[in-house]
Formats: C-alpha cells, sequence, structure tokens
C-alpha cells in the first residue's frame, strides 16, 4: 500500500486534490443543465455525468493519506508511486489537448454530431495519434457505425445535425 508521503517524487500538481474537485463541479453542472432538455435527451448526459461524480469522488477521497483509505487507494489502482503516465506534459501539450475538444464541441454544434465524429477522430489519430492513414480510416468508420447504428437505428433518436442544417439553428443545441 502506497502512502502519500512517501510520494514525495511525484510532483504537488499530481497529488492534489484540485483535479477531481473540478471534475466533480463540472458532473454537477452538467446534471443541472441536463434538466433543461426533455426525458430521453437528458439519459446519456445524466448518465455520463453521475458516472463522473463517483469516479470523481473516489479519486478525491483516494487523495486523502488516512489508514482506512489504503485498501480503497490499492482497489481502484489510484496510489501515486505507478502512475500511468511517467512524465509530466508539457503546457502546451495540455492546451492542445483542451483546443481538441472545444474543436470538436464547435464543429458538433456547426456542422452536427454525425459528420464532426469521424472528421474529429480521423484528424486527431492521424495528427495527434501518429498513425497511419488505413489505421486511422479503419477505426473512424468503425466508431461512425457504431454512433449511427446505436443511436439513429435502434434507438430512433436524431442526433443533432448543427447549427448550419437544423432549422432551429442553435436552439436545437
Amino acid at each position: 500500500m502506497a502512502s502519500l508521503e512517501n510520494s514525495e517524487h511525484v510532483p504537488k500538481a499530481v497529488r492534489s486534490i484540485y483535479p477531481p474537485l473540478v471534475l466533480i463541479a463540472a458532473a454537477t453542472v452538467m446534471i443541472i443543465w441536463s434538466q433543461r432538455y426533455n426525458e430521453t435527451a437528458r439519459l446519456v448526459p445524466l448518465l455520463v455525468s453521475y458516472s463522473l461524480l463517483i469516479l470523481a469522488f473516489i479519486d478525491l477521497i483516494c487523495r486523502f493519506d488516512r489508514p482506512f483509505i489504503g485498501p480503497l487507494r490499492d482497489f481502484w489502482g489510484a496510489d501515486f508511486e505507478n502512475r500511468e503516465m511517467k512524465h509530466d506534459p508539457r503546457p502546451a501539450a495540455e492546451v492542445s489537448q483542451v483546443l481538441w475538444i472545444v474543436g470538436c464541441v464547435a464543429g458538433m454544434m456547426l456542422i452536427g454530431i454525425l459528420p464532426t465524429v469521424p472528421i474529429f477522430i480521423l484528424f486527431y489519430i492521424v495528427i495527434n495519434g501518429r498513425r497511419p492513414w488505413f489505421e486511422s480510416v479503419f477505426v473512424t468508420a468503425v466508431v461512425f457505425a457504431f454512433v449511427y447504428v446505436v443511436f439513429e437505428m435502434l434507438l430512433d433518436y436524431q442526433l443533432y445535425r448543427g447549427a448550419f442544417f437544423d432549422e432551429r439553428g442553435f436552439q436545437g443545441w
């Protein structure tokens, strides 16, 4: 069982309680915001936000160094001695990831979810992941087919078409 006090070589920013607190706040905002949608439309945002809330709360608890938290930390693999990412990313890399997400959301708002999903995935895999085109196109096609089949066909739920293609514009968002 790793102790937080034994994690002096782990940067303080990694051990900070602020990341899970930010995620808890984001999940809470998503839960509140989701109440504006109709019963069907709020299901996925609520599923995601409640899951995020639970996992962020567990993460927050695991960051405290108390004897009874050790087994919980061991179960979730939440120690800081065996980090998944062995390096601290450069701030520019962090900003780049945020910009990718902002671009994806902007694409969804403007041209819709269905065209944005494959565009985002393809370019993210090619540019950021540096994967071959064939592999990238294959993964993009599989994810697009999954999204289309699950939402548009099986659930009979029309995904947002974007402000440019939806007669309601941004009101449909």
